[in-house]
């Protein structure tokens, strides 16, 4: 078994070993081994209806952010991202500020997968409450690019070897001198969310082409990057790309 093989088993062998079930009334209570910016772990809640599934997170990602300060709602910008980042995982939120997808039995550990993505992303508009923060750090990413005059498409999804949908910010398209590059921006750079993108490149990477390659655009702009978060997508073979470095890779990315 190649290297690539055993990693992607080894992730998918992590998680089947530290996702807990536990029965609460008419529901299942799913509890995962990702973490949000509390450090709890994410949960969210199979609820059976007849021969379909809703899958919610009851509430907790929005309320939280709410109740942090974070007021989603009294900002048109805050407002636009939210439905961005839903719409893209194929999320939907309820008038009780619920984020869920409608699933079935074969097709749950995709919709389980997006609806985790999502509430990871929207867990980091916590970032943007900082009064200091003045845009979405995607939407600075994109900016540089168009700044640049870097080619790109935005919202690209690819389907994995594990056969789940994996979601990238950005993708510049391969030229005569560079191959394919997959750009993932992480707001807030942490050991969760750099496991989850690098599952998802590892998913993805082989069914691209050879010279395709993934840079981690982070920021880095109120904090310093751990190194461990550094090193890991060092041996992954990712590029990352700090914010504060970020003209350096100009020519590259344009060419």
């Amino acid at each position: 078994m190649q290297l690539k093989d055993q990693l992607i088993n080894s992730y998918l062998g992590w998680l089947k070993e530290n996702i807990i079930l536990k029965d609460i009334n008419n529901a299942i209570e799913i509890t995962t081994p990702l973490m949000d910016r509390h450090n709890d772990f994410l949960q969210l809640y199979v609820v059976p209806q007849g021969d379909k599934l809703r899958l919610t997170d009851d509430g907790y990602i929005i309320n939280d952010l709410l109740l942090s300060g974070c007021d989603i709602y009294g900002s048109r910008k805050r407002k636009e991202m939210l439905l961005t980042i839903l719409n893209s995982y194929g999320v939907g939120k309820s008038e009780n500020d619920e984020l869920f997808v409608e699933a079935t039995v074969e097709n749950f550990p995709q919709r389980k997968h997006m609806l985790v993505q999502a509430m990871l992303t929207v867990n980091d508009m916590f970032l943007t409450t900082r009064m200091n923060v003045q845009s979405i750090f995607w939407e600075d990413v994109e900016n540089y690019f168009l700044t640049n005059d870097i080619r790109y498409t935005d919202n690209v999804i690819f389907t994995g070897k594990s056969g789940f949908s994996q979601k990238f910010d950005f993708v510049i398209p391969r030229s005569k001198n560079k191959g394919e590059r997959i750009v993932q921006t992480i707001n807030n750079p942490s050991k969760s969310k750099a496991e989850s993108v690098l599952f998802a490149w590892e998913d993805i990477k082989n069914t691209r082409k050879s010279d395709s390659s993934l840079y981690a655009f982070l920021n880095d702009s109120e904090r310093t990057i751990n190194n461990d978060i550094l090193s890991a997508f060092k041996q992954y073979d990712v590029k990352t790309v700090l914010w504060s470095g970020r003209q350096q890779y100009v020519e590259e990315l344009s060419a």
